[in-house]
């Protein structure tokens, strides 16, 4: 029967080219490498080796069954190297899923940061609404999700971001902008794209028009704000929206106000409580959440005094 230790002499004087240097290689004597090879060659029943002025030269028998050990060899290697940059958390792989707004701002620079300090890492970001974000996490299609609001769910496990204040968005030359805090009572009348129906966001949009007794007119809709935002920098009405994506992105016509009573986005990072987390999520979920509070520290200044 075929042993691993018979196996590892063989590819020992392989890479060596001798049977002494073979034995140091093992830790082992000459002798039992010489056993070794022997019992190797009665157990497939091959010659392998030939004695040529003292050194042991290699079959043609022996270099294609080399070919097939080392093989085997390499994927041990590839799986004891896996494990270290797991251990060293080096290696792995991490599925991201989070709205396109932060998905192409903060988000690809946090992961570039993150992949940098460990190149085994295979890193893929999907970009999609909240309601998607929370079903790709806890049907395990990835291994966290950033939201903006707040989901209560059994399936998942929450880490609230620090909320951020909404902001007011209009095209160049819109009149609104003259000011230098926009209110409920200048919506009014006002053409207005908005979250959509569904999104906590717009319910508390829709409340506070109420309490105020304003009526914007909805001219269109998205669950996104990217796609709001889009809208109004082609010059289709006015939005109230996050100021992540309104001021982290490159739009061309559209400029920012403060918005007033605050009205404030909730985001979230959330992981499967199904599973225990990964090293590599947990670590990204951090310095993710560090990431945002600084870049929210910065976005502050569009606040009035």
């Amino acid at each position: 029967m075929l042993k691993s230790r018979q196996v590892e002499a063989f590819r020992a004087v392989i890479l060596t080219g001798s049977a002494t240097e073979a034995a140091q290689f093992l830790g082992v004597t000459q002798p039992a490498i010489s056993r070794l090879l022997s019992d190797l060659e009665y157990a497939v029943g091959l010659q392998l080796f030939e004695r040529k002025g003292g050194k042991l030269m290699p079959t043609a028998e022996a270099i294609t069954f080399y070919r097939e050990v080392e093989r085997s060899f390499v994927g041990l290697e590839r799986i004891e190297k896996a494990a270290k940059d797991i251990r060293e958390r080096r290696g792995g792989e991490l599925r991201v899923a989070a709205l396109p707004a932060l998905a192409t701002s903060l988000l690809p620079s946090v992961t570039a940061d993150f992949a940098a300090a460990r190149p085994g890492v295979d890193i893929t970001l999907y970009g999609m609404t909240s309601p998607s974000v929370l079903d790709w996490v806890i049907t395990g299609r990835c291994d966290l999700g950033i939201v903006h609001e707040r989901i209560p769910h059994s399936a998942i496990t929450t880490h609230e971001l620090p909320p951020m204040e909404a902001v007011f968005i209009a095209p160049k030359g819109h009149p609104l902008l003259e000011r230098d805090v926009v209110i409920p009572q200048d919506l009014h009348g006002r053409d207005f794209v908005g979250l959509a129906s569904s999104s906590s966001m717009r319910r508390a949009f829709d409340a506070m028009m109420v309490t105020h007794r304003c009526a914007p007119t909805i001219r269109m809709e998205s669950p996104l704000t990217m796609i709001l935002c889009g809208l109004v920098d082609a010059g289709f009405g006015c939005a109230v929206v996050d100021p992540f994506t309104a001021s982290r992105l490159p739009w061309r016509h559209l400029e920012v106000r403060p918005f007033r009573p605050a009205i404030e986005f909730e985001w979230s990072i959330i992981l499967p409580n199904f599973s225990p987390i990964s090293s590599l999520a947990g670590d990204f979920a951090a310095e993710f959440a560090g990431a945002f509070a600084k870049a929210l520290a910065e976005l502050r200044l569009l606040a009035p005094d």
